[in-house]
């Protein structure tokens, strides 16, 4: 099996994301397009009606941040929220929501927005006073499947006029999931290993109703909590002993520096209830960051899951 290299991967990714922040089609002093309408369909399956190309925007989810920067939009953001600080540039733009549970319905009017991208933590009291203003609102999800983060990238691309900048990124994304598809796909069960996925708190797991269950799968491993009962089962330390994953991995949280991540993974390395798990036996535990779990960065966990599980 051919190696993956992650660290050309990573430079050629960030190449793309931060070349995108230099992409401008505008010329200073020219006559400004006329807008169009356009209808988007967001996450939640509502219709919204937007004039494009959109020149000012309110992002107040760090996932489509992330990608109106990848697509060369990134100077039409005019506030965000707290959590949208990559690439750096976004720490420069006002902060108008902590996240879209709790925006600043007034700072985000002040900012006379074309259009406001949010998540599905936004409440709808709050996307209904936004719209009572005259600003259309999208709410998208990029915390899911990758069929999904690619609607989000190519509609994003359509309203801030980068069509062909989002077909690149959604290509780029779709190659590098396609080559772990392609290298995990004939697997035999038995080159499968068992993997015990654990959220931010101590078994708390995800069922097959979670997207993390799809890129558990497509990196090539099994599952253990796949037929719970619910979505994100808490399991029990005995339950999981009695599994005996091959593999333990643990999401951080989105704040969670390098030195926590490693405390969190001697901690995980150290629970009584785990210490005769083969994972743990072995070493083969991992903590990945909720970075790299979603959006259009999901492919590079992807890609370190892949690694991990056959290296």
């Amino acid at each position: 099996m051919k190696k993956i290299c992650l660290s050309l991967f990573l430079f050629l990714l960030a190449g793309l994301i931060l070349s995108g922040c230099a992409a401008r089609k505008e010329t200073r002093g020219a006559e400004q397009p006329k807008k169009t309408p356009v209808t988007i369909t967001d996450s939640t399956g509502k219709k919204v009606a937007v004039l494009r190309p959109v020149e000012k925007v309110v992002a107040i989810t760090s996932g489509a941040s992330e990608i109106i920067y990848a697509l060369g939009g990134g100077e039409k953001i005019a506030g965000r929220d707290s959590y949208s600080v990559f690439p750096a540039a976004l720490k420069k733009i006002p902060e108008v929501a902590g996240s879209s549970y709790n925006p600043n319905i007034e700072l985000i009017m002040q900012s006379k927005p074309d259009v406001v991208i949010a998540d599905t933590m936004l409440k709808t009291e709050n996307r209904e006073k936004l719209e009572a203003a005259g600003i259309p609102v999208l709410v998208v999800t990029t915390s899911g499947e990758d069929q999904e983060t690619y609607r989000v990238i190519e509609s994003l691309g359509m309203i801030l006029d980068r069509e062909q900048r989002a077909q690149e990124l959604v290509a780029f994304m779709r190659r590098y999931n396609d080559l772990v598809k392609e290298k995990t796909a004939d697997l035999p069960l038995g080159k499968k290993p068992l993997v015990f996925y654990e959220w931010n708190k101590p078994y708390y797991s995800a069922s097959r109703e979670s997207f993390l269950h799809a890129r558990l799968e497509l990196a090539g491993g099994i599952n253990i909590a796949a037929d719970e009962p619910v979505k994100s089962p808490t399991l029990t330390p005995e339950w999981v002993a009695e599994k005996n994953p091959d593999i333990i991995v643990r999401m951080a949280s989105r704040e969670d520096t390098p030195e926590k991540m490693k405390a969190l993974r001697d901690e995980i390395m150290n629970r009584p209830g785990l210490r005769k798990v083969k994972a743990v036996k072995e070493g083969k535990v991992y903590v990945t960051s909720w970075d790299i779990a979603t959006g259009c960065r999901s492919v590079i966990g992807s890609l370190y899951w892949a690694k991990w599980f056959h290296p």
